[in-house]
């Protein structure tokens, strides 16, 4: 097969499984152009629609732009053509064109709170989401933990051991990052040729659509039998991890096995891969000074290189955020002073919060990235005109070895309004209000202005100025003492303090009036959802919506409940304790019901992909229980990490939020009743006893057949809007 014919079937595979008439379209290859990273085109007349492209990705993109100005939008809730075109429309010839040369996607940590379960079904819809979104280098985890314990194997750790240290297919992420190790599992028997099968499809898709996939590579974190004795480590969250000096004999021996292992595996990555490894993400390196650190980036580069002489290394930028106290200017410059310009390129990861550009990239060649998303954690929120703004900014002042952006999101699958954004502002500058008035139209499926006014009143609100940070939901801020377990958590991803003291990272915006005086706009905008759903032809994408609106504004209302239980504990009454958790609990009981509307806003949903991977009721339940872990207690009750992943899921909020909102009213009302001082150390044991009972539990029974639309009325009739 020619060049060329590959071009014409990556194009025609696209629209086929979007739902369109793949024989009535035309697919060109368009030269590259001087004043541009990549073109695209489309056109159609007489039912024929003519897409261009000087990639399979820019093509793809045009065909995106040719369905939005048509009224449609592909995006994770709308990811068919429904109903699909009688003919293509006739468009004039359109040409869209981008200055960023890379377009990178996905966090390493999505690969456990949004993919950790996923098929290849899932997969490819999600690859044919990025082709049509411009996506050119999309970071892929998948069987890494297959490849690192094949590795291990190879180098001399016992097979038991090998196996124990990946631990659990949920917690992959962490543990390739040296965060983590030894915790869940063991995989299934049949995981790793199954995980390699899906890594190897994924894989040769990517590269069909001619996409760079950025692969991953071990920073040297090894069990103790490999590492030797008095063998540096790293801690987080609890765990201490040893590693192989990065400029050792070992360290390079290691990585060459990994990089055999993982082209046996996988296939040849090409001459020229994109080899993503963060040996110290969010931990200090074993020693500050200048030459360890010097040392550690040119033993990096040197293991890649032995192996891969074209390799890129990408390294996130995060840790010189999050350690800003450690990682000096003259740390950082020293950490990468022995890797050649052309072999590294660094993201400045949380760029549209913390941006590290505007002080210099220490004179790299790097990606601007957003991050967005914490966890998976449930809230909505987005600086939609910031965004606008950066990415103009950047394309304006084109700054100095600026490659290209990125999106670097924890999680997926969430407000899809900031993403859908992010990657139309790769090929144009956009007004936002007026993007938003088509976004509306095309989210919808429906030309109607109270879906345009439902965007204008959650762009003044929810997605407004500054709204860079999540406003977080109250329900799963975990209660542990007899104050508000709000405001004492910090911020999650905000820089540490030097010796920092471990905390969870529920986060919450008590001191923030304006999460409340917005409520009245966000209820209006779930109001007028209500009023277009029977006219709406895209009822998924505005159920959603009108599920997470709903959603957001029973969880808010939470905080009054809650201020309740604390201001009658404080008075010593208990009667007025209990009717305040009376109150609470119906609150928590109809999110969940809500939630249950929705299949991707139930637990049972998060943990059937899990059991789907298992071949026995052993294996399922070791499947279960660790993709519980993630999404409650996270890791080890000491690790600090409760409900970094909290989600407004049914099965979730009712059998583990209400429980502890409850244990906790009752301990409270139990002091009040006999006016004693509550005893915190009983309360802890009852928290922990209840996370582990749910920790432990097979199956949920979360799902229900009630239309959204009409749980969201009752409960925004009940919370009073």
């Amino acid at each position: 097969m020619t060049e060329h014919d590959e071009f014409v079937e990556a194009i025609g595979g696209i629209v086929e499984r979007l739902g369109g008439d793949a024989t009535r379209v035309r697919a060109v290859r368009l030269e590259p152009s001087d004043d541009a990273a990549a073109c695209g085109t489309y056109a159609a007349a007489d039912g024929v629609l003519t897409l261009g492209g000087t990639d399979v990705v820019a093509a793809a993109s045009a065909l995106a732009r040719y369905l939005q100005v048509n009224g449609r939008r592909i995006t994770w809730e709308t990811p068919l053509l429904q109903p699909a075109f009688e003919a293509w429309p006739d468009a004039a010839h359109t040409a869209i064109r981008t200055p960023f040369t890379v377009r990178y996607y996905l966090n390493v940590v999505t690969h456990g709170y949004s993919t950790a379960y996923w098929d290849w079904q899932r997969w490819e819809r999600e690859l044919d989401w990025m082709a049509l979104h411009g996506i050119t280098h999309p970071l892929i985890l998948t069987a890494y933990e297959v490849v690192l314990e094949e590795t291990l194997r190879r180098s001399g750790v016992p097979a038991v051991q090998a196996r124990a240290w990946v631990g659990s297919a949920a917690h992959t992420p962490w543990m390739s990052m040296g965060g983590m190790h030894d915790f869940g599992g063991p995989l299934p028997a049949h995981w790793a040729q199954r995980r390699v099968d899906l890594a190897r499809r994924i894989l040769g898709r990517a590269r069909e659509f001619g996409m760079t996939p950025v692969l991953p590579l071990t920073g040297g974190h090894v069990p103790a039998s490999l590492a030797g004795d008095g063998a540096p480590q790293i801690e987080w969250q609890g765990w201490r991890t040893p590693m192989l000096e990065p400029s050792s004999v070992a360290y390079a021996d290691l990585v060459r096995t990994f990089l055999e292992v993982q082209r046996e595996y996988l296939g040849d990555p090409g001459p020229h891969p994109v080899i993503a490894v963060d040996p110290y993400i969010e931990s200090l390196p074993p020693r500050g000074d200048e030459e360890a650190l010097a040392a550690a980036g040119r033993g990096i580069h040197r293991a890649i290189a032995a192996v891969h002489p074209g390799a890129t290394w990408l390294l996130q930028g995060w840790p010189f955020h999050y350690h800003r106290d450690f990682w000096t200017p003259q740390r950082v410059s020293a950490y990468l002073s022995d890797v050649p310009h052309e072999r590294l390129l660094l993201i400045d990861l949380w760029g549209e919060h913390a941006p590290m550009w505007r002080e210099g990239m220490h004179g790299r060649r790097w990606l601007w990235s957003a991050i967005h998303n914490f966890g998976g954690r449930f809230a909505l929120f987005g600086d939609l005109e910031g965004l606008a703004a950066d990415v103009a900014e950047l394309r304006a002042l084109r700054p100095e070895r600026l490659e290209g952006i990125g999106l670097a999101p924890e999680a997926i699958e969430n407000n899809t309004v900031f993403y859908e954004l992010a990657t139309d502002l790769v090929w144009d500058t956009v007004d936002p209000a007026e993007w938003l008035d088509s976004f509306a139209v095309q989210r919808y499926g429906v030309s109607d202005e109270r879906a345009r006014q439902v965007w204008r009143l959650l762009a003044a609100t929810l997605y407004g100025p500054g709204r860079t940070r999540s406003i977080p939901s109250p329900v799963f801020a975990r209660p542990w003492s007899a104050t508000a377990p709000f405001a004492a958590q910090r911020l999650a991803g905000e820089a540490l303090p030097t010796e920092p003291a471990r905390m969870s990272a529920n986060i919450d915006a008590e001191n923030d009036p304006t999460v409340q005086e917005d409520l009245p706009r966000i209820a209006r905008a779930a109001r007028l959802l209500l009023e277009v759903t029977d006219a709406a032809a895209h009822t998924a994408a505005l159920e959603r919506d009108l599920v997470d609106l709903t959603g957001h504004l029973i969880a808010q209302r939470t905080r009054e409940h809650i201020r309740g239980i604390l201001e009658a504990s404080g008075r010593h009454d208990a009667p007025a304790i209990g009717a305040h958790a009376a109150r609470l609990r119906a609150a928590l009981l109809d999110l969940d019901a809500l939630a249950a509307t929705c299949p991707e806003s139930r637990v049972s949903t998060w943990i059937d992909a899990a059991r789907a991977w298992a071949d026995d009721a052993t294996e399922a339940a070791a499947m279960e229980h660790d993709a519980r872990s993630l999404v409650s207690v996270w890791g080890h009750q000491t690790s600090g990490l409760h409900d970094y992943s909290g989600r407004h899921w049914s099965g979730l909020v009712r059998d583990l939020y209400l429980p502890r909102w409850e244990a906790w009213a009752q301990w409270l009302a139990q002091a009040a009743e006999h006016q004693t001082e509550p005893d915190v150390a009983v309360f802890r044991d009852r928290i922990v006893a209840i996370e582990e009972k749910w920790r432990a539990a097979v199956g949920s029974d979360d799902r229900s057949d009630a239309s959204p639309s009409v749980v969201a009325a009752a409960a925004l009739d009940r919370v009073g809007y």
